[in-house]
């Protein structure tokens, strides 16, 4: 059983990256197996799968991994993975101690935050592009963002105690998230006045109605743009974007950069 040290992953780390105090993003490839038994990190860190996928482990539950899939890890948390693919690649949000203290979190809390999986993975890849930037601005936006993401700690919380057209107006919104449907669509369907969708649409879900249906949109782009066979026109049509110039100022938009250098990553 291996303790990993702070920055070291099983795979190769291509690139480490330390644009702000205690916080490292480490970019991992793997292009060859490696170590399959027990081990943890010293650090917690959240990982998003850009590509390949694996079977992962824990003591209490199993996940079968993909690209666009994200786990949070707790510090000297045990696990293991087995049947990975070749090559698999992940970036890897790394926290040290300290930095939960000067955040005045801890990391249950930030554990919580990152429940909402597509605003976490298109919030790594922001992070992620700003150290790709890396200009005087970097330290502090990584900041921010890393600040944004831990504030969304109630969001299962939220959903838990909602009424029951909101947890229904989740269901609807995540099963035709190629669609465009609008504000008074959603009423119809769910039998609500739309002022009373409107005023409570950001309290639970945290954005307004358009900004929630174009992250879903571009979460789901993520897993078609690792198909090289896919071409922009189609990914975009197949998500339900008006053309491919929208395709791509939204893609850049949410993740911080353009669909074709994210295919290069």
């Amino acid at each position: 059983m291996y303790n990993l040290e702070k920055e070291i992953y099983l795979g190769n780390s291509k690139n480490v990256y330390n644009k702000s105090d205690g916080i490292s993003i480490i970019e991992t490839e793997y292009q060859n197996k490696v170590y399959e038994g027990w081990h943890s990190h010293k650090n917690a860190h959240i990982t998003l799968f850009l590509k390949g996928g694996t079977i992962e482990k824990r003591k209490k539950e199993n996940f079968s991994v993909s690209p666009g899939t994200v786990l949070f890890y707790h510090s000297d948390e045990l696990h293991l993975n087995q049947n990975t693919l070749f090559p698999s690649k992940n970036i890897n949000i790394e926290i040290d101690e300290n930095h939960f203290n000067e955040f005045e979190i801890t990391e249950e809390i930030l554990k919580k935050g990152t429940a909402d999986t597509v605003k976490t993975k298109l919030f790594i890849l922001k992070i992620y592009n700003e150290c790709l930037i890396g200009d005087v601005f970097s330290k502090d936006s990584i900041n921010m963002l890393f600040a944004n993401l831990a504030s969304n700690q109630n969001y299962l919380e939220q959903f838990s105690k909602c009424p029951n057209w909101v947890n229904s107006l989740y269901e609807l919104l995540n099963d035709c998230w190629s669609e465009n449907p609008s504000l008074n669509e959603l009423s119809k369907i769910l039998n609500i006045n739309p002022i009373s969708i409107s005023k409570h649409f950001p309290k639970y879900f945290g954005c307004t109605l358009g900004e929630y249906i174009r992250r879903l949109k571009i979460d789901r782009s993520l897993t078609l743009m690792q198909q090289p066979s896919s071409s922009l026109t189609e990914i975009s049509f197949e998500c339900g974007f008006a053309d491919q110039s929208h395709f791509i100022r939204t893609f850049k938009h949410q993740t911080g950069f353009s669909p074709k250098k994210f295919r290069d990553l």
